[in-house]
């Protein structure tokens, strides 16, 4: 499952954003990410005045991370102890693809 949303504020509209990404764990390897995260972006594309898709991603998902970069999407910071799971911190690389 990938979700998709579009900034609904007038001075943000030309941005959307990925807000979560997930392959069962049987299915991984195999393209299955690609196709679902291929098919929003073209999905978003369409989308008119859309100008940019942004994501976040641990800094521990490493295949995650590839994912994105193999799609185009670069980084553009990380946002130290960003997340917390159980008592261990987490960064969190914050990453954009833009389509001009």
């Amino acid at each position: 499952m990938v979700g998709f949303y579009r900034e609904q504020r007038l001075k943000r509209q030309h941005q959307g954003g990925i807000w979560g990404m997930f392959v069962e764990p049987s299915s991984r390897g195999l393209g299955v990410g690609t196709t679902l995260l291929h098919e929003a972006l073209r999905r978003a594309k369409a989308l008119r005045g859309l100008r940019c898709v942004r994501l976040s991603v641990a800094a521990t998902q490493g295949p995650a991370r590839k994912l994105y970069t193999n799609a185009g999407f670069q980084s553009y910071g990380v946002e130290p102890k960003a997340l917390m799971v159980g008592e261990r911190y987490l960064d969190e690389e914050h990453m954009v693809l833009r389509f001009y």
